[in-house]
């Protein structure tokens, strides 16, 4: 009988493990989907795994999802696809010179678009869709605070870390929330940074603010981001 109860308790862990690598592999996948629709070295090809949209704001929601089932209770830390899940985050979309991954594209491919001015001969974004990518930034510098008190103490009591992608994320929060004030500050003008130009545009404002940042808030399942940009600088 003592034998027995000691194989079950052996087994029960295993069969966690495997439900949790389950939902690991799917965020995985959707997330892999949102950035590549071919192999990368990278994401392999798990993207042919996953269904996703491939607007920012949902990248950014579908890396926070990852990164909130690490940090669940649920999660099991302890099997090889966990280890390496939380490997490939740190090594494989934390790296910012990795061209496509998930810090590429909030650190340099989002970053471009608040060029003032815009480089000649590229896309020129409206206030409500550069409203939208700001949500994508509050969302994420928003909810870091909550994923740290989770998730890296768990990594840590696990003997895992993600140094690379907290330091990319630390860098990137400041930077991006700072370019949404910036183009507010220049009126969405495609000119030079003149933040003597803000508060002169209430119809590009009302844009960014209410078409933009408010519309992608009040979509189903998003967490309460607060707007905290403001119109005259």
């Amino acid at each position: 009988m003592t034998i027995l109860l000691l194989t079950q308790l052996h087994a029960c862990p295993a069969v966690s493990c495997d439900a949790s690598d389950e939902v690991l592999r799917k965020q995985r996948a959707v997330l892999c989907n949102s950035l590549v629709q071919s192999h990368t070295q990278w994401c392999g090809d798990e993207w042919q795994n996953g269904t996703a949209s491939k607007d920012w704001p949902n990248q950014a929601i579908y890396m926070q999802n990852l990164l909130s089932t690490l940090g669940s209770t649920t999660t099991c830390l302890n099997s090889t696809y966990a280890r390496q899940t939380v490997g490939w985050i740190n090594d494989s979309m934390g790296n910012a010179s990795i061209a496509g991954n998930f810090m590429w594209t909030w650190l340099i491919f989002q970053v471009q678009y608040y060029d003032m001015p815009r480089l000649p001969g590229t896309r020129i974004e409206s206030p409500d869709t550069l409203g939208r990518k700001c949500w994508a930034m509050a969302y994420l510098t928003q909810a870091w605070p909550r994923l740290i008190t989770s998730l890296l103490p768990r990594l840590t009591d696990a003997g895992l870390a993600i140094p690379v992608f907290n330091s990319s994320y630390s860098e990137a929060m400041p930077l991006t929330m700072g370019l949404c004030q910036k183009v507010v500050c220049n009126c969405f003008v495609n000119a030079s940074y003149d933040p003597s130009r803000s508060g002169h545009c209430q119809g590009a404002w009302d844009r960014f603010h209410y078409l933009g940042f408010d519309r992608e808030g009040i979509k189903p399942g998003r967490l309460d981001v607060k707007f905290v940009w403001h119109q005259h600088c």
